[in-house]
């Protein structure tokens, strides 16, 4: 009973609606038949309304519930410290629990979801098993009823709804980001699932249609004549199925250019041959224009703001620090950022990688004062492809400038729950080090801010990443203190680190003889067996002369000097993988022992990641047990989206 079409492109007359004309005269129904075939799960001509309408009600129901709670916590909640009665803290803690607690298969290397989103993502396959496979029946009892057997019909429908979510959440920049406050990076694994449900509903569409054909002995006059349908289908599935797989982490590590290039090549011929599939049936049409209109603005905003607000003869000048980090940087006169925030980096002189764009966290803070230009600083570690071979540019030619073209910034942290957070904790291991630099930046800077208005200057401030102190007192408005845990293979990561640091430090005076920053340096790997070797370099530049005198000792005094004060950042140094269950237990216990809050930030390899939310997971779930703590946050930051 469905719409069909012999020509080679599209059915005449061609419409942006199909037909819903129907009735039983002439069709030699019973009336039996006639009532059983109209029903509502079963009649062909209101399917669409039937099934793709309630999945598109479903996915704005989950994007509506984020945004509720994105709208409370950051508009209702954001602009104060609001720790509510003890049942609304426990609202909190649970919520937080489900958006931290996860799971590592150590054989795969790999972290699962956070145990909400596991949740989430099980009642949506729930959802979906139960709108295509409670309904019956799965194939016609007679060709009198059609040649599209219902439950081909349903996955069809169902299908075609996932797909403008698909690309709702492909983008950089997209709506959904826009109202629910979810970064696009974070947004990866529901681009995913969604493509892989949409891509099981395309299976069971396709298959019930071989399976009812050839139970009716039709099926080579089926593909015969069913050019639109059939042979559109197959290669439509073909590119799906590529899309689909290829864009695993192991494939894209092989090569992110021939990833990112052969994605967007089967994605438009996948649309132009699903688009001719369709063939305008009922509202068929009407998804691909939904997805045009949530996909495309999206896609040219990017090169919009690049164009208009950047310009396209910016210029990267690139550099190898000593521990083998490609440095680059990028002076930028009109771009504001926050920690942890990225840009993707588009180098136009390195042939085939000028077509693609990299991600890239930006390691430094934008300048306070109004006369001074800001500098986008990158700490790159080079693998292959495109940072190979900006490493080995930068080796031939240091200090050089190339051309780029900058997009974003994009993602970072949530600046209420940093500001608001009376203690924080920073973890990082390996090149994350460099993502660090600007939390240790923007706390000393608030010191030095409160520093200066005990003595009456004036100071300039930068709205999107400076408090409102209001006195010079310690504000309740800003972090108490600052602990930074970093994890390092390489020795000459801890001494480049430390260093960085130091220099970052003097930038800001500061009267206080306290700053109540601690920096512990964890030397792991080959570096943990270098320090217990004879030493050849004499770090005392890095080291106080009591840590250098005692190379083998597991626990050593930094002392980074700078040239306002002796002592700018205090800590340890230890050999081996850091506690780090214990580190945030540690400062759970001491936050909650003051009534305070703490948020934790991490960016690591999986392990670390693993063992740092588990344990803030396992901070909420304290309080659920009745712990006093004003509350535990987390924010990771990954080394992989996806």
């Amino acid at each position: 009973m469905e719409s069909s079409g012999s020509a080679a492109w599209l059915t005449a007359p061609i419409q942006l609606t199909g037909s819903r004309d129907f009735t039983c005269d002439g069709t030699g129904y019973t009336p039996e038949q006639c009532a059983f075939y109209q029903e509502r799960w079963h009649f062909w001509y209101i399917a669409d309304y039937v099934y793709a309408l309630p999945t598109i009600a479903f996915f704005m129901t989950a994007l509506g519930i984020f945004t509720i709670g994105h709208f409370i916590s950051s508009q209702v909640l954001g602009y104060r410290k609001f720790r509510g009665p003890p049942l609304w803290q426990k609202l909190i803690a649970t919520i937080r629990y489900l958006s931290y607690r996860g799971f590592y298969v150590k054989a795969l290397g790999w972290n699962s979801a956070p145990l909400g989103i596991l949740l989430l993502g099980a009642i949506g396959t729930v959802y979906f098993f139960c709108m295509d496979l409670i309904p019956q029946p799965y194939y016609w009892s007679t060709l009198d009823f059609g040649g599209s057997p219902p439950l081909g019909t349903r996955s069809g429908w169902l299908a075609l709804a996932c797909m403008p979510f698909v690309f709702a959440t492909a983008t950089k920049t997209n709506w959904i980001t826009l109202l629910t406050g979810v970064s696009h990076e974070k947004l990866q694994v529901f681009h995913r699932w969604s493509a892989y449900a949409f891509f099981v509903l395309a299976l069971m569409h396709t298959f019930p249609f071989i399976v009812y054909h050839i139970r009716f002995h039709d099926m080579m006059m089926q593909v015969e004549m069913g050019l639109i349908f059939y042979w559109t289908g197959i290669v439509a599935l073909v590119f799906q199925a590529w899309l689909t797989f290829a864009s695993h982490s192991v494939i894209r590590n092989l090569g992110y250019e021939f990833f990112k290039a052969t994605h967007l090549f089967a994605v438009v011929i996948f649309i132009i041959v699903f688009f001719w599939h369709c063939d305008y049936t009922l509202t068929s049409w009407h998804y691909f224009i939904a997805t045009a209109a949530v996909y495309v603005p999206c896609l040219v905003y990017p090169w919009i703001r690049t164009c208009f607000e950047y310009g396209f003869t910016q210029k990267a000048y690139i550099h190898v620090e000593d521990n083998g980090f490609t440095r680059i940087t990028i002076p930028s006169s009109n771009m504001r950022w926050k920690p942890g925030q990225h840009c993707f980096l588009r180098f136009t002189s390195f042939g085939f990688q000028a077509f693609s764009s990299h991600p890239f966290t930006i390691c430094s803070l934008p300048s306070r004062q109004p006369n001074e230009k800001s500098e986008l600083v990158f700490y790159i570690r080079h693998q292959r492809g495109l940072t190979e071979k900006l490493y080995r540019h930068a080796l031939k030619q240091p200090g050089a400038s190339v051309p780029v073209h900058v997009d974003g910034p994009y993602g970072g942290i949530n600046m209420q729950r940093y500001i608001q957070g009376d203690r924080l904790l920073v973890v990082a291991g390996g090149s994350g080090a460099g993502w660090i630099l600007p939390f240790i930046e923007l706390f000393h800077r608030w010191d030095s801010t409160a520093s200066d208005e005990e003595q009456g200057k004036e100071t300039e401030t930068d709205s999107e990443t400076q408090p409102d102190t209001g006195h010079c007192e310690r504000s309740p408005s800003r972090p108490l203190s600052l602990r930074v845990i970093v994890a390092t293979r390489d020795i000459s990561t801890r001494t480049w680190f430390l260093r960085t640091v130091d220099e970052l430090l003097s930038k800001h005076s500061t009267s206080r003889s306290s700053l109540d920053i601690d920096v512990q340096v964890y030397l792991t790997g080959e570096a943990e067996r270098v320090v217990h070797m004879p030493k050849a370099v004499d770090d005392s530049t890095i080291l106080s002369e009591s840590a250098s005198s005692s190379e083998n000792s597991n626990d050593k005094d930094v002392i980074v000097k700078t040239e306002v004060q002796q002592v700018a950042a205090s800590g340890n140094e230890h050999c081996g993988r850091p506690e780090l269950p214990l580190i945030v237990h540690e400062e759970g216990m001491r936050a909650a022992e003051a009534g305070q809050s703490l948020s934790v930030f991490v960016c690591g390899p999986n392990t670390m990641q693993n063992d740092v939310r588990n344990a803030v997971a396992e901070e909420n779930l304290n309080i659920l047990k009745g712990s006093k703590s004003g509350g535990v946050y987390l924010h990771s930051e990954h080394f992989s989206w996806a």
